[in-house]
């Protein structure tokens, strides 16, 4: 259980890692507007991944009686939105894949939990 909490830690704490685009004093490439779509869309995504992963939390807890359905399924419409809209920038595309990776983690740490509930 430590080693959850310590990773769900480090998880959250590496979003304070991120370097903005452009601080070189050069302006961030741009293709139409797309980059800053992209991390407008994975902000929201992001944040929906947040509200989630709470609500699991009190579910894990006993504060909740249900699994989060409805978040999930809209976290996931959000996800394939943006597995869709693609990029042309290589660091959208890293943005887009280090977000997918994140969101594959706390999923396996929800499927995992919810396993485990459902064992007892």
């Amino acid at each position: 259980m430590a080693n959850d909490d310590q990773r769900r830690k480090n998880f959250w704490d590496d979003e304070e890692d991120e370097i903005p685009a452009g601080r070189s004093g050069q302006a961030a490439p741009s293709s139409g507007g797309d980059s800053g779509e992209i991390d407008r869309k994975i902000h929201e995504a992001r944040t929906l991944m947040e509200q989630t992963h709470q609500l699991y939390l009190q579910y894990f807890n006993g504060v909740e009686k249900r699994t989060p359905i409805e978040k999930v399924k809209l976290l996931e419409s959000k996800i394939q939105e943006l597995q869709r809209m693609g990029s042309n920038l290589t660091a959208a595309k890293f943005r887009i894949s280090q977000f997918l990776s994140q969101y594959a983690q706390m999923k396996e740490l929800w499927d995992r939990k919810l396993r485990e509930r459902e064992r007892f």
